[in-house]
């Protein structure tokens, strides 16, 4: 089963910059793709990322280490998959 993580660019960066880049972590993150989405008056830049259930909680360890601000994200992300 598929997940699809969708991170805000400016948390994605800053949860890029904290892993190693030789980690698996690091890797399933760098799959990622920036898309632009109409929000009010705005676009919303974020980063999509598709991944393995196994990946996403792995991401999901990962960020409760090096940057909790993305743990919503990736719960979010998480909770929809396994509710389908």
């Amino acid at each position: 089963m598929s997940v699809t993580i969708e991170i805000p660019l400016n948390h994605f960066d800053s949860f890029v910059g904290r892993c190693d880049p030789a980690s698996d972590d690091y890797a399933v993150l760098k799959t990622g793709v920036i898309i632009r989405r109409p929000k009010a008056d705005h676009f919303e830049r974020v980063v999509e990322i598709r991944c393995t259930i196994e990946e996403a909680r792995e991401l999901l360890n990962a960020a409760a280490f090096f940057y909790p601000d993305v743990l919503p994200y990736i719960q979010d992300a998480l909770a929809t998959a396994l509710d389908s």
